[in-house]
């Protein structure tokens, strides 16, 4: 932001982190049979878990 860069760690573990969360958020909703919240916290946890194999993918580099 501003012209510098995020370093791809934090990028890569924020990633994870949040697909971690939403993935787990969209489980209990599933349980709790809320299907719209399922969906929407299942779309975002797959978002954030493909940014971080991105992100890993540039660290490999």
């Amino acid at each position: 932001m501003f012209g510098r860069r995020v370093p791809v760690k934090y990028v890569l573990l924020f990633s994870v982190l949040l697909a971690l969360v939403c993935g787990g958020t969209a489980i209990y909703f599933a349980q709790q049979r809320s299907w719209i919240a399922t969906a929407l916290l299942g779309v975002l946890a797959i978002w954030f878990a493909v940014d971080a194999l991105r992100a890993w993918s540039w660290k490999k580099k």
